[in-house]
């Protein structure tokens, strides 16, 4: 397939993505997105968390009723129930946004990790053009609207996976940041043991320390014992119980067997033996050789398989992986059904809540097809010259 078909789709499927996007934004008054929501969906718990830090009461971010109350203070009464779910050295990316107004603070926000990504994927692509595919991918504009860190996990992903062969220690640092947010990262153990990595991990290690004590300098060890006792087991609960938008979100194995009724027991099963499976392919992959991309794309995908708390937001990774895989392919051609599981997982974040929402939940059976395609294509490179059609 041409170049130019997959820029004349990609760029359809983006324009689309927009018009929906001017439609919901005519929606927005003030604070409010027309639809009972903050605008920003979920930037209002990183925006309330910095409020309440100033406020001198971080403990009340821990406790799902308190930060749900100090919510509808801002929002009004019937505003819906959001709540923090993250370790406490997450706040640090809170840190005084609360110093400007909501709106204000939003974009700030958003810029800021749209900043942040283009510059890792100017690094991480040699080429001008893939770094603009990340920025127009539905992955993209589903983490604007949601308000979500998306953009700033991805930045920190490709940032590690960059530097990780010359500068190990500066990578581990990336790997080390982007803990605030672990269920993302549980496949980079595995890579960097099967590379031998020691000095990335050990620079991981110890920026993980230094990250967890910092937030206990600036928040107090209160903080670390109230999300272990409190805002954990609230999540947990949310995992096995929770209905509505928080589970069509999830592309995982265990919420798809949740959605389709499967026992708690049984979704937890098939969750455990994909992560392992996932683990085995990561493993292989970054002991042996091939191309670093392709491998680091394949690592992206296996964290969304592994994962049984990854989000639509979190789909960045995935677009890498797919603009990784593309490159590919144009190139040394297509292999059989490769096309269609690319362009269904190219927007799967914009389809995956109404397909989990009609009991439909097929997103961790393309993330596992797309997982399949990029392991057979481990040892393949380009052949020079070749522009198959």
């Amino acid at each position: 397939m041409k170049r130019g078909l997959v820029i004349a789709l990609t760029l359809g499927i983006a324009l689309a993505c927009l018009a929906l996007s001017i439609a919901y934004v005519s929606l927005w008054r003030g604070d409010h997105d027309g639809l009972n929501h903050a605008v920003g969906r979920d930037f209002i718990n990183m925006w309330t968390a910095s409020r309440l830090v100033e406020a001198d009461r971080t403990e009340d971010i821990f406790d799902p009723d308190k930060f749900a109350a100090a919510q509808r203070q801002q929002m009004g009464e019937d505003f819906p129930f959001h709540f923090w779910s993250y370790p406490p050295h997450a706040l640090v990316l809170s840190n005084q946004l609360s110093s400007l107004p909501y709106r204000g603070a939003y974009l700030v926000w958003t810029l800021c990790g749209l900043g942040l990504m283009f510059y890792a994927a100017q690094k991480f692509w040699p080429d001008k053009f893939s770094p603009w595919l990340l920025l127009l991918a539905p992955s993209s504009f589903v983490n604007i609207f949601l308000g979500q860190n998306g953009f700033f996990t991805t930045a920190l992903a490709l940032s590690g996976f960059t530097l990780l062969p010359r500068r190990p220690i500066l990578a581990g640092v990336m790997f080390g940041l982007l803990t605030f947010k672990p269920q993302l990262g549980i496949m980079i153990p595995v890579a960097l043991l099967a590379m031998r990595q020691w000095r990335a991990i050990v620079s991981a290690s110890l920026t993980t320390g230094l990250f967890i004590g910092a937030s206990v300098l600036m928040y107090g060890d209160d903080a670390w014992w109230r999300f272990l006792s409190s805002t954990l087991p609230h999540q947990l609960r949310f995992m096995t119980e929770g209905t509505g938008p928080f589970q069509w979100m999830m592309p995982s194995w265990f919420m798809a067997g949740r959605i389709i009724g499967l026992p708690i027991w049984l979704a937890q099963a098939v969750q455990a033996v994909m992560a392992v499976a996932a683990a085995v392919l990561v493993y292989r992959v970054f002991r042996g050789g091939g191309e670093w991309r392709l491998k680091v794309a394949l690592l992206f995908v296996a964290t969304l398989v592994a994962s049984p708390q990854g989000f639509n937001y979190d789909m960045g990774l995935v677009s890498v992986a797919l603009i990784c895989l593309t490159g590919l392919a144009i190139k040394a051609g297509w292999q059989r059904g490769e096309f269609i599981i690319v362009a269904l997982c190219w927007i799967l974040p914009l389809i995956v809540m109404p397909l989990n929402a009609a009991g439909a939940p097929i997103a961790p059976l393309l993330l596992t097809g797309l997982l399949a395609c990029l392991y057979r294509r481990r040892d393949m490179r380009p052949e020079p010259g070749r522009d198959p059609g």
